[in-house]
């Protein structure tokens, strides 16, 4: 799925200004649900990896290859070149977000030379036999919580928008905003088509998101929910940020604001 191409603005969140930005790709997955619109609507965002589900899909996708014995070297380097990396990281010589962000592209090596065809029968497994069997379950009922109030549903992710869609649809969440990956003569080439739907290019993408749909959102009543310090941009942007059995520089932050926490 391409990117599709928006109107150029960014919402300046202290001003609320409209500013030059660049194109971003979202999805519609549920059109059909009743939102609320008059007052601006409020949206409820919700991360995947660690948040709505407790697995990650980069490890999935090595159980998937080791279970059909195929793109095993893709894997092997997937895995040899990002733990090469650590001692850099632990060292202090790269950035923890540098150091995350190389694991997250790195993620469409292990899709080089797959055809969309067999790329979808993955991602199905993925969805529906890996990552879906481990939904957090105090999170799926917010979620449910949030589509019966009548919010805009919205899945973040730096996943893969294919396999965003299919979880999307599994789970009636209208929209989705992920990471791109090349295709050439309909394979892909093992690269993502940048930028990584990570950090602060979440946040790029949702306002792209705003921008095509031509929204009004209610920030103040909003939620966001992620397990993440990386999402920290995007739980700011709402008047109720949630960390999910968050990481440590995560917590801190939580604690700090009086942000709502949830544990297991």
């Amino acid at each position: 799925m391409k990117n599709q191409e928006v109107n150029p603005v960014r919402r300046n969140m202290a001003s609320g200004s409209i500013l030059s930005r660049n194109k971003g790709g979202i999805s519609n997955s549920s059109p059909s649900q009743k939102v609320e619109f008059s007052n601006g609507v409020k949206v409820a965002i919700f991360d995947l990896d660690g948040t709505l589900v407790s697995r990650h899909v980069w490890l999935g996708l090595v159980k998937y290859h080791r279970k059909t014995k195929k793109n095993l070297f893709s894997v092997f380097w997937y895995i040899f070149s990002n733990m090469a990396l650590t001692p850099f990281w632990k060292m202090g010589f790269m950035s923890q977000e540098k150091y995350y962000k190389s694991w997250g592209e790195g993620i469409a090596n292990m899709m080089k030379g797959i055809d969309k065809n067999k790329a979808k029968e993955i991602f199905q497994w993925l969805s529906d036999e890996y990552l879906l069997p481990s939904k957090n379950e105090k999170i799926l009922e917010r979620l449910k919580e949030h589509q019966k109030e009548g919010f805009l549903t919205i899945l973040i992710s730096g996943s893969f928008q294919e396999l965003l869609k299919i979880i999307a649809a599994r789970l009636n969440i209208n929209f989705f905003i992920g990471t791109e990956l090349e295709t050439k003569e309909d394979k892909f080439t093992g690269r993502i088509a940048p930028p990584l739907c990570f950090g602060k290019q979440k946040v790029e993408k949702f306002e792209n998101f705003l921008s095509q749909k031509k929204l009004k959102v209610n920030f103040k009543e909003s939620f966001a929910y992620s397990d993440s310090i990386f999402d920290l941009p995007m739980l700011k942007l709402v008047g109720h940020p949630v960390v999910v059995e968050p990481d440590k520089e995560l917590l801190k932050i939580a604690s700090k604001n009086s942000w709502e926490t949830l544990q297991s």
